[in-house]
């Protein structure tokens, strides 16, 4: 027995199509409730903002060429700039120099100290005899005394083996020339007769150890000046926005260790909008918020509520970073200022100059443990490096995700319109 429903499906289409819509209608409802039982403010100077990787030179150069503008987009590798390294060939050679000093000083050392030293014999039966010249007396003993205080200062490292050796070869020639002037039929002296005899202490570790930190500190620069000399091109460090730093332009002279631009890293990048503290007071972490960027609409959420860094505690920040590499670059200087006397005073030389960059770091470090901020602990982002106007205090940063996968490119500088509601 067939049964017909075609008015139980009427019955359905009719109501169910009605109670379809009805539901839909009851939705938008509480959507739109849900969305204007807040107040909104809208934030229209809001940027695309992404961490900053800073570029920059190993020593000191001159830029010859900037091969993007300011603002183009680059692929980590990409050459930004062209430069020239002011280290010349004649520094290079005076480094190598101190380098072969400290080696030859170290070998030296480690051969341990050859000294010198009068030995009184048993004087003989006296007879008489022609004087023995006091100039040539007098010249020994001077000769022996020099000897003997070059030895006292070669144990204490405050001279070279070469002065030292230079000591002992003046006293054996004063000793021989003394021996040759005297009468060949003289009797011997009614006087002790005087002997020398020659040891060799060992090595001092002190000293070696000494030592061995020149030869390792003069290594370390020569090879920092090879690096700077072979330097030529400055490249970004990651992908992104390349912002140049202040006063950098074709013939610019940079120091060592100084920025010479700013790459914002389009692989961390963040809406950033700065409000007042107290609508930032009713903005909550977590919050979705929605935003327009180039005819876009996106939503994303809020990430970090802060303070912004004051110009002048990154400016220290900045200082205390190109500290440390200018130490090298001095000693580098440093070298090519002094190369005419690098033969002896080659360890002196090289003492100073690492004396000079260890000054320089430890200032640095001080600063530091004085509660001087250290560079990288928070990296600038690309809304402090375009914001020329001096620094509102008087507000918060706000911080907005952004999805992923997007349609179209995102690049730090792209302005954008945020909509906050306002909780509470």
């Amino acid at each position: 027995m067939e049964v017909d429903i075609t008015k139980k499906v009427q019955y359905l289409m009719k109501y169910g199509l009605v109670g379809l819509i009805l539901i839909a209608v009851l939705c938008a409802g509480g959507i739109y409730y849900y969305q204007h039982q807040h107040k909104y403010f809208n934030v229209y100077d809001a940027q695309v903002t992404s961490s900053l990787v800073a570029a920059k030179v190993h020593g000191n150069a001159v830029i010859t060429e900037k091969v993007v503008e300011d603002g183009e987009h680059v692929e980590a590798g990409d050459v930004i700039a062209h430069v020239k390294s002011t280290v010349t060939d004649e520094q290079i050679a005076n480094l190598e120099q101190t380098v072969a000093l400290s080696q030859r000083n170290l070998d030296e050392v480690k051969k341990g100290q050859t000294v010198t030293v009068a030995v009184p014999s048993p004087a003989p039966a006296p007879a008489a005899s022609a004087p023995r010249s006091s100039g040539s007396s007098q010249s020994v003993a001077n000769a022996e005394s020099r000897m003997n205080r070059m030895n006292e200062l070669f144990e204490m490292g405050a001279i070279s083996a070469v002065q030292r050796d230079a000591a002992v070869s003046a006293y054996h020639a004063a000793v021989a020339a003394a021996s040759s002037s005297a009468p060949a039929a003289s009797a011997p002296s009614s006087s002790p007769a005087v002997r020398y005899q020659t040891t060799t202490q060992p090595p001092d570790p002190k000293a070696v150890q000494n030592a061995e930190l020149q030869l390792k500190q003069a290594q370390a620069v020569l090879d920092n000046a090879k690096q700077d000399a072979a330097e030529t091109d400055i490249v970004a460090p990651v992908a992104g926005t390349v912002y140049y730093a202040q006063g950098i332009d074709e013939g610019s002279t940079v120091k060592a260790g100084e920025t010479v631009a700013s790459v914002g890293n389009a692989d961390d990048i963040w809406i950033e909008a700065k409000v007042s503290p107290d609508k930032a007071a009713k903005i909550r972490l977590g919050q979705f918020v929605s935003y327009e960027i180039e005819g876009h609409q996106l939503q994303g959420s809020v990430q970090d509520i802060q303070q912004p860094v004051k110009k002048d505690d990154q400016a220290s920040a900045d200082s205390a970073d190109a500290a440390v590499s200018a130490g090298n670059a001095n000693a580098v200087d440093a070298a090519g200022a002094n190369g005419a006397g690098a033969g002896q005073n080659g360890q002196d030389a090289q003492s100073t100059q690492n004396g000079q960059g260890a000054q320089v770091a430890d200032a640095a470090n001080s600063d530091a443990a004085n509660g001087q901020p250290a560079t990288g602990n928070q990296p600038k982002t690309t809304a402090e490096a375009t914001d020329d106007d001096d620094e509102d205090e008087d507000v918060m940063i706000i911080r907005i995700s952004i999805p992923s996968g997007l349609n179209f490119s995102l690049k730090p500088g792209m302005k954008a319109v945020v909509k906050f509601a306002m909780n509470g």
